[in-house]
């Protein structure tokens, strides 16, 4: 399976993405990420787990290389370039029938959350890696519908205390964990792999068991999009 790699424009910019589609994936977890799409990195790391478990991985970063420092500091910027991530999966006729789930590190959680609210009925289970989730706001983390998964290295004080913020606002059904031995941006490799082995077994939990009746037949043989 080779990734194939995605172009979206968003907000005057352009955003790379890569997606990597199996023949007959079980829904679709969409990686959303500041520091750009490299090979070889801990989210390509954890995309080919996720593909493992039989997902298509979309990794969206939601920064251009047009961009001026400090834009991961944008809640509401990093918020509509993650929608018109989604935007374009919506319009896909490959993927939009494909569950979504959403798989968020450091500087894009709060985009992800507020996302994840706003696209109550496209994103069915989100997984937030870090960052300070309660930077979201009240009013999104109260309107959040899907299940949402917290994960922090146990060491991350602030990170734990703005998650017990956000579950503290947090409707929806709602779980907070913490990794030993992990540093605040989980760039361990081990840390990487705990990260992933959660984020996987939370979407299995909570997105459809099944794909939708009539995906098999919509996408093309071996999940060729070309």
């Amino acid at each position: 399976m080779i990734p194939q790699e995605i172009r979206i424009a968003a907000d005057h910019v352009g955003l790379r993405g890569s997606l990597a589609l199996p023949e007959a994936p079980r829904g679709l977890v969409l990686l959303a990420q500041v520091d750009g799409v490299h090979p070889g990195d801990r989210h390509e790391r954890a995309a080919r787990f996720h593909a493992q478990l039989g997902f298509a991985t979309l990794r969206a970063s939601l920064v251009s290389f047009q961009d001026m420092p400090g834009v991961a500091e944008h809640v509401a910027l990093l918020t509509t370039r993650l929608l018109a991530w989604l935007a374009w999966v919506s319009q896909d006729a490959w993927l939009n029938v494909l569950p979504c789930g959403i798989l968020a590190t450091g500087a894009s959680v709060p985009a992800a959350l507020r996302a994840s609210a706003q696209r109550d009925v496209q994103v069915k289970a989100l997984v937030c890696c870090g960052g300070l989730p309660d930077l979201a706001g009240a009013f999104y983390l109260k309107a959040l519908a899907c299940p949402t998964l917290f994960l922090f290295a146990a060491a991350d004080a602030p990170g734990l205390a703005a998650g017990a913020r956000a579950l503290a606002h947090s409707a929806a059904v709602a779980c907070l964990n913490s990794i030993p031995a992990a540093d605040r941006e989980f760039k361990q490799a081990r840390a990487c792999d705990t990260v992933a082995q959660q984020s996987g077994a939370w979407l299995l939990r909570h997105l459809p068991s099944a794909p939708p009746q009539g995906i098999a037949e919509s996408l093309p043989p071996g999940g060729d999009r070309a």
